[in-house]
Order: structure tokens, then sequence, then C-alpha cells
């Protein structure tokens, strides 16, 4: 495991090849007493730590592989789960929990203690209230029409608010409250071990600052939070998401440099606020530091700096984007239909849009082809230059939250044109 790490560092290698490694449930053992569960890159991480009142596990796996996580844990050891702590409420991160309580209720053991900062309680509540739109969202993002978002989340025993302490079997586990992706998270610092989890801190990823259909992400706290990991010196990073680093130089230039391109993008979004710019200047003026976004734990695989830059402008500017025409905007159909008049139809509109998308011009080829489709949505032909252009523009896009996105409207205009037939 260790040589597909440096490979991957050096970017020989891609994450698929540790994906491929740890699927089914993989355990890297990092110490005698300390040990990562990893089933895929997409699932957060498990990391158990052995003490003399039994296991501490850090986070517990998703619902998709809870089961190959619990598996492969026990093969490492089979000593009752004392503790368990969430570094967030993301349910990646908290589902198996309820495989740790089941196993405990069957072999007469005392429940695993459950510990997270404050604000998971506050998350769960919020996704029972938002279950359905949970349900519609991550449905789409993973074109599983049966997708179903869980429900009677298992909640904390004991919460805290900034920082605490625990002396669990001879070790000692300090938590801190940080906002990051999340406004819950917590990263947990063993320092007679020197070791560091992260939880969705770090992610061998461009930060998950500014998802689309997600709640607001806190840019600059995470640069911040980044910075006083990095100050504890770790020689051991165990991240939320793929593998574990063990060397210190590596670690704290992963943690210094995920700082450095968010303190950069808050930087020159601000700089324009300040100045006075609209939301849609800042977008097409601000663009993350090469260098960095090349690093093989900086690809924007996931989130794209361009989002990251709308959850800066919202964090400090609210949801308005300086364009007037946008404060009570027209009905979209309506605006639609005046703009497919002035080029002479809603299928003269579609046809530009394609020249557009030929062109290279994939944004424009967008908007262009969006007020077709709403001007006209009945229409087969334009639904069929509609899902050309996404798929067009979802193969060129890098993100993959972009990727999903731009492929449901890909999908809505193929199922209509299947209809249609």
């Amino acid at each position: 495991m260790k040589d597909i790490v440096d490979r991957i560092w050096s970017g020989a290698t891609s994450m698929e090849t540790w994906n491929r490694a740890v699927s089914g449930g993989h355990c890297t053992e990092i110490a005698s007493d300390v040990a990562v569960v990893s089933t895929s890159y997409f699932f957060g991480n498990v990391t158990a730590i052995r003490t003399a009142l039994g296991l501490v596990l850090v986070d517990t796996g998703s619902r998709d592989t809870a089961g190959q996580t619990f598996e492969a844990l026990r093969r490492w050891s089979e000593a009752p789960v004392h503790t368990i702590i969430y570094t967030h409420g993301h349910i990646d991160h908290t589902w198996g929990a309820r495989l740790f309580d089941a196993e405990a209720d069957e072999k007469g053991w005392a429940r695993p203690r459950i510990i997270s900062h404050r604000n998971v309680l506050n998350r769960f509540e919020r996704y029972d209230q938002s279950r359905s739109l949970n349900t519609l969202v991550m449905g789409q993002q993973f074109n599983d029409p049966h997708y179903d978002f869980p429900k009677n989340h298992r909640r904390p025993d004991e919460i805290y608010d900034d920082k605490c302490t625990l002396s669990i079997g001879g070790v000692e586990f300090v938590l801190e409250h940080g906002q990051g992706e999340t406004d819950d998270a917590t990263y947990v610092w063993l320092p007679q071990r020197s070791l560091l989890i992260s939880g969705d801190f770090v992610i061998w990823a461009f930060p998950n600052a500014g998802n689309p259909r997600k709640v607001q992400r806190y840019a600059p706290h995470w640069a911040t939070t980044l910075r006083k990991m990095s100050a504890l010196r770790p020689s051991v990073l165990i991240p939320g998401h793929g593998p574990a680093i063990v060397d210190a130089a590596k670690v704290s230039k992963m943690l210094e440099d995920g700082a450095a391109v968010l303190e950069f993008l808050v930087k020159e979004t601000l700089v324009r606020m300040n100045n006075g710019a609209r939301l849609n200047e800042i977008l097409h003026s601000v663009r993350a530091p090469a260098d960095l976004v090349a690093k093989p734990y900086l690809l924007p695989r996931y989130d794209d700096p361009e989002f990251v830059v709308r959850g800066i402008w919202h964090l400090y500017g609210g949801w308005y984007d300086g364009n007037p025409a946008h404060l009570k905007p027209a009905a979209d159909r309506d605006l639609a239909g005046e703009i497919a008049t002035l080029a002479g139809g809603a299928e003269a509109l579609a046809a530009r849009a394609e020249a557009a998308a030929q062109s290279g011009d994939l944004r424009l080829a967008a908007h262009l082809v969006e007020f077709a489709h709403m001007a006209d949505q009945a229409n087969a032909g334009i639904h069929a230059h509609r899902a050309a252009i996404y798929r067009r523009i979802a193969q060129a896009e890098t993100s993959l939250i972009g990727k999903a996105l731009f492929a449901i409207a890909e999908r809505e205009s193929e199922k209509h044109i299947k209809g249609a037939d």
C-alpha cells in the first residue's frame, strides 16, 4: 500500500489505483494499536485505536459499505467498541454506527459512547426536515432513481463546543472544532503518537468548499484550521478520504498547500468584492494558482475552485450577485420566450447554441440552449440539441459535482426524446 501512496503522491498513478486496492474493505495498520479501514475514495475512512478499555473509532463508514468496513475492522480486532467520535455528521461517516450498536446488543456489551460537536445534532435535525429534498438531490447526483436518504440517524451521546480532551484506556484524544466543508467538523489529535485524524478537512482533492447543492461552506475558516493542524507538526495524517500519509514532511506540505489555495481564493475574491465587482465578474477573473491545483492531493476532481468562489461570495456578501435584474427576476419561461422571439424562434436559438458549442464556447451554449428549452419545452429537436450540448459540457468538466449536475440536464432531455418517440 505504501508503494501505491508514493506513486499517487508523485503523480505516477491515480487515486483509482488505491480505490481498487481497498475495494471490498481494506485495513491498513499504521501502528500495532492504530488501523485505518477504507472501502473506496468516495466513502469516508474509519480509524480504529486500540486502548485498554476497548476500541475507539473515529467515524464509522457509509451505508453503502459499512458492512465491509465492519468485517475488515473485525479481522483486525475483536475488542468491544468503547467510544465513537464523529468528525462530522455526513452520512458516509456516521451511518455505520448502528452496526456497532447492534453488535453490542447481540453480545451483551455496553453500546459505544458517541461523541461529536454540538452542531451534529443540528445537522441531523435538518436532515429530518429536508429528507425528501436530500433524496432528490442525492438521487440526481448519483443517477439513482431509487435512492432513499437515510432516517433515524444515530445521535451522539455527548457533545462538546470548542475543544475536548479525552483519556480513554491510557490514550489521550484531543478533539477540536473547526468550520470547513461543514459547521460541525472535528479533527482529532493523538499527541502521544503525533497522529492527526483530519476528517474531511483533508480529502486528497481540492477542498469541497463550494458544492452548489449543499449548505454554506467555510473556505476562510477551513484554511485557518489547516494552519492549526500544521502547527501541531503531525508525523501521521489520516484523512477523511484517501490513503493515510506516514511522513511528517508530506503531511506538512499537504496541510500548508491546502491552506494556501483557500487563502488565495478568499483574498482575491474579497479584493474584488471590496472594489464593488459583481459576482459574474469575479467568477471570470479569479483563478486558483495552477501550481497548487496540479498537486495530486489538490486536483479539482470533486469540487471546483469556481464553485468555491461562489461560496466565498455568499459567506461575505449574501445571495445578491450585484446584477439588479436578478434581484426580482422575470420568470425563466417569460424571459426565454422574449429572447427566442428576438432570435427568430426557439429552434433558431437552439441552432445558435449548437454553433456556439461547436466553436468551443460551452458556457454561452448552455445559456442559449436553456433559453430555447424554456421557450419551447415540448420540442424534441431542441431537446436533442440540449442533450448533446450538456453531454459535451459534462465531458469537458473536471469536477465530479459539475459533471453530475450537467448530466442531470442531459438525462432530462434524453428522457423527453425517448418519450416523444
